[in-house]
């Protein structure tokens, strides 16, 4: 006979009762969750990061970009070379012309003495020049 104050008791330990997996599940799920909910917003602060320096540098880039301009300019460099280097500008532009003039006799070719040690190098490897 049982008695009516004692406990039904089951013979299964509680780790494996159906409210234990689902209560362990349940954990365990949460968990996962909060690992990724906490891995996107480490992944937007640095996404933010990257947009705040890609601004910078562009700006940085078009400041830049204008202070070259300026140091590029035909004016800038003219004014430069005019104040600095004391350079005038021609007032007037000639062409020199030259005729070619053709020497009556060729020169007399030179003995093995007066060419130098560089002709006898030459001359000891076989290179001659004529």
């Amino acid at each position: 006979m049982v008695n009516r104050h004692q406990k039904n008791v089951s013979s299964k330990p509680f780790f494996m009762s159906s409210a234990f997996v689902v209560v362990t599940f349940t954990i365990v799920i949460l968990g996962i969750l909060g690992l990724f909910r906490f891995n996107a917003a480490q992944l937007e602060l640095r996404l933010g990061r990257l947009e705040r320096n890609i601004t910078r540098y562009s700006i940085e880039e078009t400041e830049l970009r204008q202070i070259l301009s300026g140091l590029t300019s035909p004016i800038r460099i003219y004014s430069f070379c005019r104040e600095h280097l004391g350079m005038v500008a021609a007032g007037t532009q000639e062409v020199v012309h030259i005729q070619r003039v053709r020497m009556a006799a060729s020169p007399a070719p030179q003995s093995e003495s007066q060419r130098g040690w560089r002709y006898s190098m030459f001359a000891f490897f076989g290179f001659t020049a004529n």
